[in-house]
This record gives C-alpha cells, structure tokens and sequence, in this order.
C-alpha cells in the first residue's frame, strides 16, 4: 500500500466498503492529523455527475459548526482518487459496540440519541442533509461526546454505486431516498429510527442478502415490533422507534426535538407516548432498558406473568415445593420491570390506593391525675324479706338518754365553765378572721388604696386580636406571666362591679382568665422575604410573631424574583411553632433577534438549535454571554445581564462578510471548493506570515489550502481570519480588505 497520497501522509487503515477507504493520515502541509477519504474513481461509471455532486454537498456543508458534527477541511480529487479529509475522532463507533454485541442501556440510547438530533437540527438549520446515516457514521469519544461523521461528504458511496450494488447504510436508507424523490432531514430521522431499533434489539430492522431484498423490506416490509423481540422494552420506546421508522415522511418526527422529549418520556418510565393511546394488553414487564445495561453487563431478561392471568390454584401438600426467586447479586437497573419475577415485587399496598388515612391528631400529654382517695365499696348485701322492727328499738333510745343525763350530773361545774369560755374564744376567733378576709378582698377589688389601678385603661389601635406583633428573631427575654398583650387584654371583657351582699360586704366577681397567646417564628429560604400574616404585612423573615390568639392563619412569604409562597397554620393557645418557607426562583426570559433574520444563536457557548428571532426561559438569572452566527456575517457576541422574573432583548445588526468564492492563489489540491486563478486588479492582497511556519488559516470559517505563509488575493469586505497551529495558542482577527489595498498580518505564536 502506498504511504502517501497527494499531500497526505497513510499513517493506518481505519475502515473499507466496496467504494471507498478511510485512512488515518498526516496532512504535512499544517501538520494536522485527519481521517481521509478516498473513493477510486476509475471504479465510478458517472465520474462527472459523482464530482459535482461531491463538490455541491462539501460546499453547503461549509457553514456547520455543531460540537456533535466532524468537521470537514475540503475535498478535491488527485489523479484518479477522489479524496475527503475531516476530522479524526477518537472513540468507538455505534457500529463497533454492535458487532462486540456489549449492548446499550436506555441511558445509552436515550444520550445517543439526544446528540445525534441536536446535530441533524443544526444541519437542518442550515439546509444541509445527510445522505447516509448509519451506525458506522455515530462515533462516541472517549469523554461521552458524539459526533456524527460524513456531513458534505455522504453522497459518495450513494452516487458511486449502482441500483444492484449492495453497501453498508443501504439498511438505513429512507424509502424516498430508494424511489428517488427529495429527501430532507425526515429522512435522516427514518435512518436515525433504523439505527436505533439495532442498538434496541441487536437486530436489523430491514435484513436482507441482496440489494434488491433490502430494499423491497424498506419500501414494502414493517419491521416486528422491537417489544416482541425484547421482552424486557419499554413499550413506550418500541412505539417511538416504529414512529421513525412509518413509510410517509408525515408521519414520522418532524423534528430531532420532537424525537428527543419522546425518549426522555421513556426513559422516566412511561409505557406509552404523549398523546398514544392506552395500549388494551399490557406487556408482561414495563422495563426501561433497551436490552442489556453498559458494556460487559448481564443480559439477564426479567419475565413476569401477565397483569391479566389469574391467580394459580392452591398447590396441594404432597406437589413438589415451588422454591422462592433467589435474589440477585447484583444491583438491579431502576428502570427494568418491577413485576413479581423481580425482588422489589413484594405485595405492598400502594399509598395512592389507601382509601381512608388515620386523622393528624397533636400528641397531648396531660399532667398525672392526684391519687385517687381508695373507696371502700361495700358489698349489696342481699336482699331478704324481714319483719317489722319490734317497738323495743324506742325504749333502748329512752335508756341512753337518762344513762347520759346521769352521766352529765356527775360532772364538776368547772369543766362546763371551761368548755364555754373556750367555746366562746373559737367563735371570736372566726368572726375576727373573716373581717380581715373580707377587708382584704375589698382592699384588693376596689378599694381606696387601689384607686390607680382601677382606671379604665386605653383601647389599643388595632382592637383585633388575629393580629399578631412582630418581634425580633431571637429569643424573647423571660417576662412574668402576669403581662399580657395588648391584643389579648383588649380581647378580655372588662370586670362588672362587685356586687354587696345583703350584710354590706362585697361579693368580688371572680376575673375572666384570658387564654395564653401563641407565638409563631417565621423563616424563608432565601432569607429576606417579606411576610404577611393575615393579610397584614408585619416583617421581613426571619422573624418572630407573638400575641396570636389560636385558629386558622395564613403566612404569606414574597420576595422579588422569587414566587409568593403561602401557609396555613392552625395555633393553639400558647402555643410555640416554627415554619420554614423555601421561595421558588423565577426564571429570566431572554429575547433575541437579528437584521437579517434566520441567524444560529448561542448562549454561554452552547449552540441552542434555534434562529433568531427567538424567545428563551433562563433557569438561571445574571449575565449571560450571546453569540449570533449567519452565513456570510460577521459573528456578533453580546454579554446580557438578566434578572430572575424580568424580561431581557438582544437585537444586533449583523455585518456582511466578504465573499471567499474568488480567492486567488496558485497551486492547491482543494481549489475546485475555494477557487483560483483569474483577475485581481478590482482585489485587495492579504500577507499572512506566523512564526514558527505552517500554522493553518481559516478564512470565514474556511479552511484555507495553504499554511502559512501565505500571500492571496480577496475582493474588497470584511473578513473573519482564525489561525491555528498545534502546540500553538490560536488566533483570531477580524480585517477589512479595500480595493488594491495590502493586510499584512505577521504573528509570533504563543506556545499553550
């Protein structure tokens, strides 16, 4: 094999097909390694239409520059050899991890999946298709980056072969592309839903020896439904894999998004589409996964017996004992089926399927009641009939009453004296005592030594006693249990004046004991946010409430560029709660739009697959960096400094780029893409010139077909130069080019 084509040094051989060869080459001229193309011409019946073909794709594909896309440095053709050279990728294609069968999870798919859209919408963006998509053209780095290979170079093998020919991506080819007709990016998305049923079941979805029986499959045949070759698949993601895969463009995704919010639905466990129908036989597992989990893992399906079998009859004692499911060893993937043959299928009753839930009672603990006073129960004694007492019961009274009259006598007069005088003593001593009683409770309900008191004392402003006062977060000083609060004594009624008793004293009414307020302390996550009690706004949270009288309240919490949170809480009295308020952020919408229209807009670095004019839902407010890109316009990038629940606009006026149709330059392998040759009295000259030599310009994202140095001719404009060179920090620069006017730009490269 020769090492060296053209300008390209052959370090290794990294793919081949019936048409063409893909090289891992050095290009010597920039020093870059790249992955090379080359299609044997003399093999080729229609060389013409095959180049210009070639040459049209490579050139719409200039615009692209999607981080998910391998970028293309230009093609050309040497000798009898038509040659492509891109990007070379390091990583394992989606091709390779099939023939090692290591399988993909629903993670897996679910990834794949997401990147390869967002690089069909970026090509659709720019009105750039891809011919041949197929699981060799997937490539994952290393880092868990995909990019799609092929972009302005896919219709080699298509327009190379003939109707018989059999090659790789015929499997994935969309049945308009086999009629003939126009395809566009639905088509990428029919061999995108081909690919997908592959890695989903290890499977082709339209096998097939020869070229006619692949394409009789696709134009006339429906694939079985990867559920039925899979038994532990998501429902849901066979039907969106059989929805990519429908025969009318119209019918299958509109979009790569569109695509992409469908797998996320499966890969959060949904059994059916948004917008499917209720499926009538639900499979035997509602599994997530694809197939297998990672690279290496068991493929152990899980089976369980259908929703709709009935229960197994009773196994009588003499049958074989049925041995329990051994639990396995290792972690179970989430997303597989949870049914009866799994160990997460014990019988549970669902909280969802509770129809009745013990009411939310407080824990009341009451103080020991005092002990008790033993009762000494005696028992019924029975009931007998019994005669009459006899009259003798009256004569034994008459007895003991002469008896202690006897008894009596016998006493010394000076006993009786004595028994009297003390008698006397005790009644004085409890007439004396209850005048004192009775001063004291006068001296203390009215008295005159109690006239300051007594006044009526002022109604507070705000007589209501819902609303509560607001204090400091921290704890309040010990005050005496005496001390009420205003709201609480206005809540009291005022004591009635004591009534007299027929004697002259005075009765005190006794006072209405008023209930313990409540107190309640308020806090919110972020701190700060103002607090409104009842409707009342009191205070900025954190903060403590006291004086509630107990019921119902509601804490409202709002603070400026959060969402209002409210709470209902129901004191008691005296009660001491605490509420903790988290405050959801509000997004910042960002609006933006150019003159002209229709430009690729980039925020924080990271391309949105949207064009302007566009409105974006920021989840994060501050600033924000915007790029805005549009073929043949000078990139525009703006900070934008947005504010959670606020509204912001970027509107910018690009500036046209000067055309890189007519440089002129002699010599280069590439110049049927850039051109060359021709007049350049109407033109401005532009001198490059790096240290070290051999660094790589790129002229409105184009890559130039010499390094530098390196002297050409532009018509008059502005232009984006990047120059690059490995080992080397790049360059970017914007020049404008006047008619006989010289650009000399000479730079000494930075080492990284």
């Amino acid at each position: 094999m020769t090492t060296r084509i053209g300008r390209f040094e052959i370090v290794s051989q990294l793919a081949q097909s019936a048409f063409s060869t893909v090289y891992k080459a050095l290009d010597t001229e920039n020093q870059q390694t790249v992955a090379l193309k080359v299609v044997a011409l003399d093999k080729v019946k229609d060389r013409e239409a095959l180049l210009k073909r070639v040459f049209d794709e490579a050139e719409q594909a200039k615009p692209l520059s999607s981080h998910n896309i391998a970028t293309l440095f230009g093609v050309g053709d040497e000798g009898d050899q038509l040659l492509a050279a891109s990007e070379y990728v390091q990583g394992n294609s989606v091709a390779t991890t099939l023939a090692r069968k290591d399988g993909f999870s629903i993670w897996d798919l679910q990834d794949i999946a997401r990147q390869v859209c967002q690089a069909l919408d970026h090509a659709r963006g720019h009105n750039v298709n891809h011919y041949s998509l197929e699981p060799a053209k997937v490539m994952v780095q290393w880092d868990g980056l995909v990019k799609v290979l092929g972009f302005g170079m896919s219709g080699m093998n298509a327009s190379a072969s003939t109707s018989s020919d059999m090659y790789d991506s015929l499997h994935y080819a969309a049945p308009e592309a086999l009629r003939g007709e126009a395809c566009d990016h639905r088509s990428s998305l029919f061999s995108l839903g081909a690919v997908l049923y592959e890695m989903a079941t290890e499977q082709k979805a339209f096998p097939g020896e020869t070229a006619d029986q692949v394409r009789t499959a696709i134009l006339e045949g429906t694939p079985p439904l990867p559920v039925r070759l899979k038994a532990n698949m998501n429902p849901g993601l066979s039907q969106l894999i059989m929805k990519a895969l429908s025969k009318v463009p119209e019918e299958r995704y509109q979009s790569g998004q569109e695509l992409v919010k469908d797998m996320e639905a499966c890969k959060s466990g949904a059994t059916t589409l948004p917008g499917a129908g209720a499926t009538t036989a639900k499979p035997q597992t509602v599994a997530a996964s694809a197939g297998v989990g990672a690279a290496g893992a068991v493929k152990t399906p899980v089976a369980a017996a259908p929703a709709s079998v009935a229960a197994p009859p009773k196994i009588k004692a003499s049958a074989t004992a049925v041995e329990p499911p051994v639990k396995p060893a290792f972690k179970v993937d989430p997303m597989m089926a949870d049914d009866e043959g799994t160990p997460a299928a014990a019988a549970r009753r669902s909280f969802s399927e509770m129809n009745e839930l013990p009411p939310l009672k407080e824990i009341y603990v009451a103080p020991p009641p005092p002990p008790a006073q033993p009762e000494t129960t005696e028992p019924i004694p029975q009931v007998t009939p019994r005669k009459p007492a006899p009259e003798k019961a009256a004569v034994q009274v008459r007895e003991a009453a002469q008896k202690a009259v006897t008894e009596i006598r016998k006493t010394p007069p000076k006993l009786f004296l004595f028994a009297i005088a003390g008698a006397v003593l005790l009644i004085v001593l409890i007439i004396v005592g209850m005048t004192i009683s009775n001063y004291m409770q006068d001296r203390d309900s009215g008295g005159p030594s109690s006239v300051a008191t007594s006044q009526p004392q002022p109604v507070p402003a705000n007589p209501s006693p819902s609303v509560p006062q607001a204090a400091p977060a921290q704890p309040p000083a010990a005050q005496p249990e005496s001390q009420v609060s205003q709201p609480e004594a206005a809540a009291t009624p005022a004591p009635e004046p004591p009534a007299r008793s027929g004697r002259g004293r005075k009765n005190k009414a006794r006072p209405v004991v008023a209930a313990a307020p409540a107190k309640l302390t308020v806090s919110s996550n972020p701190a700060g946010a103002q607090i409104t009690f009842d409707g009342n706004a009191l205070c900025t949270a954190p903060c403590t409430l006291t004086g509630i009288a107990a019921g119902q309240h509601v804490v409202v919490a709002a603070k400026s560029g959060y969402s209002s949170e409210s709470r209902s809480v129901l004191l008691s009295a005296g009660a001491n709660s605490t509420i903790a308020i988290d405050l959801g952020q509000l997004g910042a919408k960002l609006s933006v739009s150019s003159t002209p229209a229709g430009a690729v807009i980039l925020i924080d670095g990271k391309d949105t697959g949207k064009l302007t004019p566009s409105v974006f839902t920021l989840n994060q407010a501050g600033a924000h960096t915007v790029a805005v890109r549009r073929i043949g316009y000078l990139e525009e990038t703006s900070s934008v400094n947005t504010e959670a629940g606020q509204s912001a606009s970027m509107n910018v006026v690009l500036k046209q780029l000067g055309s890189t149709d007519e440089i002129r330059a002699a010599g280069g392998k590439f110049k049927k893409v850039f051109g060359g040759g021709g007049d350049t009295s109407s033109m401005g000259i532009v001198s490059i010139k790096t240290q070290p030599k051999g660094a790589q310009i790129m002229l409105n994202n184009r890559v130039l077909d010499k390094t530098a140095p390196f002297d050409f001719y532009l018509n008059p404009g502005t232009y984006m130069v990047d120059i690059t060179l490995s080992g080397y920090k790049p360059v970017h620069r914007v020049i404008n080019v006047e008619q006989r006017d010289k650009v000399a730009i000479e730079l000494a490269l930075t080492p990284e």
